[in-house]
């Protein structure tokens, strides 16, 4: 099955962490990288941002005490509103309502996460509908949603003890295409951050 990006969050042992990753039909080659306080989705050939401006963006923005995951640039909204103060349920829904769904070929939907804590929250863009929910992680649990087909929140079996071991189960999950993968792990003083880009750098 071809489920196109995926954003998960989930808490394993205490310790709340945010998962992404990228399938792609049409842009297979790309990686993540750590950026600082985020990480990146790019192109390898910059000359495919021609083609399609979408396939650039931070997937994972740290704020605060909070780790914001996305499928595009609603990832940086949604962090600096968190910043400013705004409650982590509100600031997904009022980027999601801002920027809506990406108007490529296939409607492509945006969606996001964050976690703080023991809490995490989900939010879907399709055309015609926006919806956020709030979880409660402190039993330790992971939930999906993803841009096709997994468009409803979902649980999975998805866990961790790091941002690398999040961010390869992520490039693992039983979906279509994987192109790479990225995760934030909550540590003692924040987040730590990881990737996973299979094949040569």
């Amino acid at each position: 099955m071809y489920v196109g990006r995926i954003v998960v969050i989930g808490r394993t042992k205490g310790r709340s962490w945010v998962g992404y990753r990228v399938s792609s039909r049409s842009f297979p080659n790309r990686r993540a990288s750590v950026r600082g306080d985020s990480v990146l989705v790019s192109p390898r050939d910059p000359k495919d941002l021609e083609r399609n401006p979408y396939i650039a963006y931070n997937c994972i923005r740290i704020a605060g005490d909070a780790a914001v995951v996305a499928n595009g640039t609603q990832a940086d909204m949604i962090a600096e509103k968190i910043k400013d103060g705004t409650r982590p349920l509100e600031a997904i829904a009022f980027s999601l309502t801002a920027y809506g769904y990406e108007r490529d070929e296939m409607d492509t939907p945006r969606i996001a996460g964050v976690v703080v804590k023991d809490r995490g929250w989900l939010g879907i863009a399709m055309k015609g509908e926006i919806r956020t929910k709030e979880f409660d992680l402190s039993k330790d649990a992971a939930v999906m949603v993803a841009t096709y087909e997994k468009t409803e929140f979902e649980t999975l079996g998805v866990a961790g003890e790091s941002a690398e071991e999040v961010a390869k189960a992520a490039f693992d999950l039983s979906f279509e295409l994987p192109v790479c993968s990225a995760a934030a792990f909550e540590v003692d003083d924040g987040f730590g951050l990881g990737v996973y880009n299979p094949g040569p750098d």
